[in-house]
């Protein structure tokens, strides 16, 4: 189990701009988000992935980390490759990227998709 202080301490370092000074809501990000994959090193938690999906369908990969120090050893290429493994091949993964790491996922091959909408959130 993924505490929120872990993964509070990994969204700050990572710079992912998530709610991460709210731990009531972090914590409800955290349990109500149907597939979680995490990586560690012993007890330190240094890669995540946060889906929201029916598992037949669709998949939206809302957030993946990599903390920086592990970044050049292909965690997050391990980790999406772990995902679709899990979720299977009929399951559309989808994803909106940030700039940072459209490269990333192009060197991976997903392809890009310019159809993107959206309502905005409060706070």
């Amino acid at each position: 189990p993924l505490s929120v202080q872990q993964v509070h301490d990994l969204y700050q370092q990572t710079h992912f701009n998530k709610p991460i000074n709210d731990p009531t809501r972090l914590q409800t990000m955290i349990d109500e988000t149907p597939l979680v994959l995490s990586m560690w090193d012993g007890a330190k938690l240094i890669g995540f992935a946060r889906c929201l999906t029916d598992f037949e369908y669709c998949c939206y990969l809302s957030d993946l980390l990599i903390l920086p120090a592990y970044e050049s050893h292909h965690l997050g290429r391990q980790l999406m490759t772990t995902l679709q493994a899990y979720i299977g091949p009929r399951v559309t993964l989808s994803l909106k990227a940030a700039d940072s790491a459209i490269g990333f996922y192009e060197r991976i091959g997903l392809l890009k998709a310019d159809n993107m909408f959206r309502i905005g959130r409060e706070g």
